[in-house]
């Protein structure tokens, strides 16, 4: 097996906004470099990758650029899985904001910037391109486990969280790697941050690379409903390293398990389902809605609640300014169409979502050999179960499908993973 990867900084040099807390903000300096990493391997002369970006999300703005340049090179894009860690501190702009469900959410991944994207697109090209000159006589091994105390539910902390971890270490040519998938938000800054930076996965890098990896490659999980909103210690990059450096600790622990991992069967599946759009409340019901729940926060900072507290009725006021940009933005659309890619590799099966998946939904699917993959191949924002419409959670509120569609479409994902694990 051949294998080969890079990295490329794609940190903005000019003047914009970060992306994921509305409003967006201005950003006011570099804390940390962002980067575009490419991992690519060969199976029985096909190639195989990954691009994951530092970015909140990636949608047809980034996605179809890349992909016209991969099938140049003779790499079909069912082969390649294009993703984000999903950092509220990377620079908005990227995202088709002008039309489609994503109008809803302008103001919190701002208006497109052209000259971003032309800019990362360059970085791209030029990490795809010494990734494949690099690609060399390699090895992969598997490690699995969890990492505890990282995040947690983050609306009841009480309920089920996801700490799973798997990591793929990839040696090519004497060089070594890790791709590390993990579910959490990478929102240790909250919206007070106007630097950029790679939030705690960007700690992951820093630490891995004092441990001889020269590349660490995030995906992020089923994280729609997983955050650091109950288990972290701060807002600050202090406690971005200390994040970084407890899931860096477990992937070194881990190391010392890992098991080698040929790659002999190798399958790709895309499949489509089409889910039903939610109704939008009335212009006069969604403002009534935000004028209550700005009353509940006003009245709970009064009243000096706790921390944790005043985010949760935060998160719920966040909801009802999500319920207002939808009934402001919405077209009329009734229906949207939600493209999957299921990835076989050996007894391990990736489904790739685009967008926030809840693990609550995920959960009693997911296993050692059964991953999701989130914010991968696009981004359509939520899927969140029936319960978070039921209580008004912000997820559900920002989410452009109807109740219970994301169950809908759990059912279609177990039903393509029972045939796969049939099939021998």
């Amino acid at each position: 097996m051949k294998t080969g990867f890079a990295m490329r900084k794609i940190t903005p040099e000019g003047p914009c906004v970060l992306a994921g807390y509305a409003p967006a903000r201005e950003m006011k300096g570099v804390h940390d470099d962002l980067y575009v990493k490419a991992l690519f391997f060969s199976v029985k002369d096909v190639v195989y990758g990954c691009i994951a970006y530092d970015l909140l999300a990636v949608d047809s703005l980034l996605i179809e650029p890349v992909i016209r340049c991969l099938e140049e090179k003779g790499i079909q894009r069912e082969n390649v899985v294009i993703s984000a860690i999903h950092t509220h501190s990377a620079p908005g702009g990227i995202l088709e904001t002008r039309n489609g469900y994503l109008r809803t959410a302008l103001d919190l991944a701002g208006k497109v910037d052209e000259d971003l994207i032309g800019n990362i697109l360059a970085g791209t090209r030029e990490c795809i391109e010494e990734a494949l000159l690099d690609m060399r006589d390699g090895e992969i091994f598997r490690m699995y486990g969890t990492c505890p105390g990282v995040g947690s539910n983050r609306n009841v902390r009480e309920w089920e969280g996801n700490d799973a971890l798997l990591c793929f270490e990839i040696w090519s040519g004497g060089r070594k790697m890790m791709l590390v998938h993990f579910a959490c938000h990478p929102t240790v800054l909250h919206a007070e941050n106007q630097l950029c930076s790679a939030d705690y996965p960007g700690a992951l890098q820093r630490h891995m690379e004092a441990e001889g990896y020269e590349m660490i490659m995030f995906l992020n999980g089923s994280c729609g409903d997983i955050s650091t909103r109950f288990t972290r210690k701060g807002n600050g990059f202090d406690e971005v390293e200390r994040v970084g450096d407890l899931l860096a600790a477990k992937c070194v622990s881990l190391s010392g398990q890992k098991v080698p991992y040929e790659v002999y069967d190798i399958r790709v599946k895309r499949k489509k389902i089409v889910l039903r759009a939610k109704d939008a409340l009335s212009m006069d019901e969604a403002e009534r809605m935000l004028e209550i729940r700005q009353k509940e926060f006003e009245e709970g900072v009064e009243k000096g609640v706790s921390p944790v507290q005043k985010r949760l009725l935060e998160s719920i006021l966040e909801g009802a300014q999500a319920d207002l940009r939808y009934a402001k933005n919405y077209d009329g659309e009734k229906q949207y169409e939600v493209e999957l890619h299921f990835y076989k590799i050996n007894e391990d099966i990736f489904v790739c979502i685009p967008g926030e998946l809840f693990s609550r939904l995920s959960n009693p699917v997911q296993d050692e050999k059964t991953h999701f993959i989130g914010y991968a191949n696009g981004y359509l924002m939520y899927f969140a179960d029936r319960n978070a419409y039921e209580q008004r959670y912000y997820e559900a509120l920002s989410s452009p499908f109807a109740a219970g569609e994301a169950e809908r479409m759990m059912d279609l994902i177990q039903n393509e993973i029972e045939e796969w694990r049939e099939q021998k």
